[in-house]
């Protein structure tokens, strides 16, 4: 395992981007179970006091956080949010000290490629039938 000490400041701070996109207000609905929100914003944490960032205030939420189905997201919101859980699992697993954030986030990152395959499926079918 790595740890954050190891890390350049720019890795520290796309691996902070990163964990911070995917519980942002915009994407968090889209986490499976709440366990990982949960474990991705204590790992946004620690990267900000690695990074000798203000920690965010707690936040504000206007109501309960309600699950939403990927296929809800854009083409473009599906693409950042793959990045972000990409960047994460490929780059700094071995940087996360709890076992199941890596997990997490890899199942996670399963389901958005199959969410992927399904829209690039509809859209060959498309293009084929426009033909």
């Amino acid at each position: 395992m790595r740890t954050f000490s190891e890390l350049t400041k720019d890795q520290l701070t796309e691996a902070h981007d990163s964990a911070d996109k995917l519980i942002s207000e915009k994407y968090r609905s889209y986490l499976p179970g709440r366990l990982l929100s949960l474990l991705l914003g204590r790992y946004r944490d620690d990267l900000a006091e690695a990074l000798r960032m203000p920690l965010p205030e707690l936040p504000h939420r206007a109501g309960p956080v309600r699950a939403v189905k990927l296929d809800d997201l854009t083409t473009g919101e599906l693409n950042d949010v793959s990045g972000a859980v990409q960047a994460l699992v490929t780059r700094y697993a071995d940087t996360m000290d709890d076992p199941a954030l890596p997990e997490l986030l890899r199942d996670f990152r399963d389901a958005l490629v199959i969410e992927k395959a399904e829209r690039a499926g509809i859209a060959a079918e498309m293009r084929a039938k426009a033909s």
